[in-house]
């Protein structure tokens, strides 16, 4: 059985949700031209692309998307871009940003910084982002976190695979990223 959330207890101790359950419905059509699918909420303030074969899974109670790689026999993980829209508990993004950064470095014993945290604008949103592999459950994962603020809103987006094969989808994350609109 594929591991679908390895991140998810890391997204959920570093984030202060806002306590909203309401069910909500989701959009998704498909984009011809670009070969991918569309994902529009109203009730996640964040719209997106993902590649054609991936699928959305939504969990209003924990203010979370996970965006996750086609199932295979061949591939016992699945590779993922878990959202998290939260609280910025009044914080700008240099502070939420390093507090999320102590977080995650205090819960893996062997979290490695793969580089320096540096800035990345997305579509005219600036976040901060970095790199790292750790070790989750005996599985080696690499991660590419981004982070940013927007009015009282955080917007936590973690892109994690295997460390063998991180690289293999770097431009399906890529694209996830680069597509992503924050409403």
């Amino acid at each position: 059985m594929k591991k679908i959330f390895p991140f998810v207890l890391i997204v959920l101790v570093l984030v202060s949700c806002e306590n909203e359950t309401n069910s909500e419905p989701i959009n998704v059509s498909s984009e011809d031209q670009l070969n991918k699918n569309m994902f529009v909420s109203e009730f996640f303030p964040v719209s997106l692309s993902f590649p054609a074969k991936w699928e959305i899974m939504t969990d209003t109670n924990l203010n979370m998307i996970h965006v996750l790689s086609p199932t295979s026999e061949q591939d016992f993980f699945q590779e993922m871009v878990n959202i998290v829209v939260g609280g910025t508990n009044g914080k700008d993004l240099d502070t939420f940003f390093d507090g999320n950064l102590k977080m995650i470095q205090g819960m893996f014993e062997e979290l490695e910084q793969t580089g320096e945290p540096n800035y990345k604008e997305i579509n005219g949103v600036q976040f901060k982002k970095v790199r790292y592999n750790y070790l989750f459950e005996g599985l080696p994962l690499t991660a590419q976190l981004y982070v940013t603020t927007k009015g009282s809103k955080s917007f936590i987006i973690n892109c994690s695979a295997l460390q063998n094969t991180f690289d293999e989808y770097q431009e399906e994350f890529v694209s996830i990223i680069n597509s992503l609109t924050l409403n």
